[in-house]
C-alpha cells in the first residue's frame, strides 16, 4: 500500500499545474440577480488548497504590539516616510497580535506564547470568510479564483458550507493543491483524512476562545461585518488578548488590527497607528496604487481599503466617547465618498 501511495503521489506531481484562466467576468450590476448569480459561479471554490505546512515553529508573519518596530522595505518608501517614528503611545498594552493561518502543532506553540504573555482569556479571531478547516491537523481551505469562493455568502452560508465539506471529507483520501501565481494550482500530496476539524473545535481544544469574522480576501470588509466586529469589542472581558489571522496574515490581519488599535487608542493620529501597524510586521493598509492597468485587479481594491481605513478613523474619533453608540454601517451612509470610475462595486448581499 505505501509504494502505490507513492506511487499516486508521483502521478500527481506530474500533473500540470491547473489555471483558473486570466479574464474576470464583468462587474454585475446589483440589480441584475442573475448576472450576480453568474460572478458567484465564477469564483467557486474548485479544490483543496494546503494552507501551511505541518511545523512546530509560529505560524508565518506573527507579531505581537510589543515588538520592536522595522524598517521601512523598499516598496513602500514612496508612502512610507522612514524617517518618522511613530508613537508607542497603548500599543504594548493593546494586548494583540496577528499571523498567517497556523496548523496544529503551530497553533500548540502559538498558545503556549500567548498564554505566557497573556493575564486575560486569549481569543482566536478567524478573518477567513473561504470555507477552511483542517484534515489530521493539517489547515486546508476550499479554493476558487480570487479565494472568492464564498463571495456575497452570508454568514450563515459559509458556516454552513464549510461544516458540510470537512464532514463530508472524513474518511476520504484527498489531493491537497499548492496555490501558484495567477490562481494557478499544483497538486503536492495526499491525504487520508482521520480527523476533519472547524477551526473553532482545534482552538476549543487548545484551551483558547475562538470568534469568527467572515471577511473576503483582497476587500475592504462589508458594513454588517465591521458592525459584528465593534460588537465583539464592546463585549471583550478586561485583559483580553486578541489573535487575529487569515490565510496570509497581512492584508485582512492587518486590516483588522488597525481598527482595533483606532478603537482602543482613539487619541493616537491616524498616520502613527497606520504605521505602527506596518512595522510591528503587518502591511501598510493605506497603499494605493496610481492608475491601476487593466490587468492590475488589485489595485481598485487597494485603493478602496486605503479610502476606507480613513473613514473607519473619522468614525471612531467621532463616535468613541459614546463607546460607539452609533453603528458603522449607520454612520457610512451619511459619509461614503462618492465612487470613481476605476473603483470596485459594492459587493452584492
Amino acid at each position: 500500500m505505501k509504494n502505490v501511495a507513492i506511487v499516486f503521489l508521483f502521478a500527481l506531481l506530474a500533473c500540470p499545474i491547473m489555471s483558473y484562466g486570466q479574464t474576470p467576468p464583468a462587474s454585475p450590476s446589483p440589480q441584475s440577480p442573475a448576472l450576480v448569480e453568474k460572478s458567484r459561479d465564477s469564483y467557486e471554490g474548485r479544490v483543496w488548497r494546503l494552507d501551511a505546512t505541518d511545523v512546530t515553529a509560529l505560524p508565518r508573519n506573527f507579531r505581537t504590539t510589543d515588538m520592536l518596530f522595522r524598517p521601512v522595505e523598499k516598496k513602500y518608501r514612496q508612502e512610507i516616510d522612514a524617517a518618522y517614528i511613530p508613537s508607542r503611545q497603548g500599543l504594548s498594552r493593546l494586548h494583540a497580535s496577528g499571523s498567517a493561518q497556523f496548523t496544529e502543532k503551530q497553533l500548540q506553540a502559538l498558545a503556549d506564547v500567548l498564554k505566557e504573555k497573556a493575564t486575560g482569556p486569549v481569543y482566536i479571531v478567524d478573518l477567513r470568510q473561504e470555507s477552511h478547516g483542517f484534515a489530521n491537523g493539517i489547515p486546508i481551505s476550499w479554493y476558487g479564483p480570487r479565494d472568492w469562493g464564498n463571495k456575497g455568502k452570508s454568514r450563515h452560508a459559509v458556516l454552513q458550507d464549510e461544516k458540510n465539506r470537512l464532514h463530508h471529507i472524513k474518511g476520504k483520501t484527498i489531493i491537497l493543491y499548492q496555490q501558484e501565481k495567477n490562481d494557478a494550482v499544483l497538486p503536492v500530496r495526499t491525504v487520508s483524512v482521520d480527523r476533519a476539524q472547524t477551526e473553532q473545535e482545534l482552538v476549543r481544544e487548545a484551551g483558547l476562545h475562538y470568534y469568527r469574522i467572515t471577511a473576503t480576501d483582497h476587500l475592504w470588509p462589508r458594513p454588517e461585518t465591521i458592525d459584528r466586529f465593534i460588537r465583539f469589542v464592546q463585549s471583550l472581558p478586561p485583559q483580553a488578548w486578541l489573535h487575529f489571522h487569515c490565510e496570509a496574515g497581512m492584508g485582512r490581519t492587518t486590516a483588522f488590527m488597525n481598527m482595533y488599535d483606532m478603537m482602543k487608542n482613539p487619541s493616537v493620529p491616524l498616520k502613527d497607528i497606520l504605521y505602527r501597524e506596518y512595522e510591528i510586521g503587518g502591511n501598510y493598509t493605506a497603499h494605493t496604487v496610481s492608475h491601476p492597468s487593466p490587468s492590475d485587479w488589485k489595485g481598485p481594491y487597494y485603493n478602496e481599503k486605503s479610502r476606507m481605513i480613513r473613514l473607519f478613523y473619522q468614525y471612531v474619533q467621532e463616535n468613541y466617547q459614546t463607546n460607539f453608540g452609533r453603528s458603522w454601517s449607520d454612520w457610512l451612509k451619511a459619509h461614503t465618498p462618492v465612487q470613481d470610475a476605476t473603483q470596485p462595486e459594492s459587493e452584492p448581499q
